[in-house]
């Protein structure tokens, strides 16, 4: 009996696997659409994570570059504001009727090498430095109040650089 049984359940899974019924078919339909959702739900969760990790990658990117840049910036700042601090009190003729050479030079030439003269507000410091070095080098004969023009223009052109950068 055993044996009719199990041949018995086996003529049965034949005849409901060669001829589903609606119930079978829609069971497959529902498992098909399943599996269907779920790999379209991972493959969309893999593109919209994909997608925000690189609009993060880039907005940090964005961020570091732009940090750098200031601090770029801010110690731009410090040396050139230094650098011109000196040469215009190395310079004043009220303070220092004769000023050195040895001294001014090496400021002339550190200030220079400071600037950009792509950038147009840079340019105008570099030829005031350059004016004030022929004047106060006895290379070109100026009076009192001529370098102590000079002075004032630099001064004004020095601070436009401090404070507009990239113009």
């Amino acid at each position: 009996m055993e044996q009719d049984s199990a041949q018995i359940l086996i003529e049965l899974m034949k005849a409901v696997l060669s001829k589903p019924d609606s119930t079978v078919v829609s069971a497959y339909i529902t498992i098909g659409g399943m599996f269907g959702v779920a790999a379209v739900t991972a493959i969309t969760q893999w593109l919209v994570t994909k997608s925000i990790i690189r609009s993060e990658h880039e907005r940090l990117h964005t961020q570091l570059s732009s940090d750098f840049k200031l601090g770029q910036f801010s110690k731009w700042q410090d040396e050139f504001l230094t650098t011109i601090s000196e040469l215009l009190a190395s310079t004043d003729p009220e303070v220092h009727p004769e000023p050195k050479r040895e001294k001014v030079v090496p400021l002339i030439q550190k200030a220079q090498l400071l600037l950009n003269l792509e950038i147009p507000v840079h340019r105008k410091v570099n030829g005031l430095i350059n004016e004030l070095g022929l004047a106060v080098n006895n290379w070109e004969v100026r009076g009192l109040s001529e370098v102590l023009g000079i002075h004032g223009r630099l001064l004004e052109a020095a601070r436009d650089a401090i404070y507009l950068p990239g113009r």
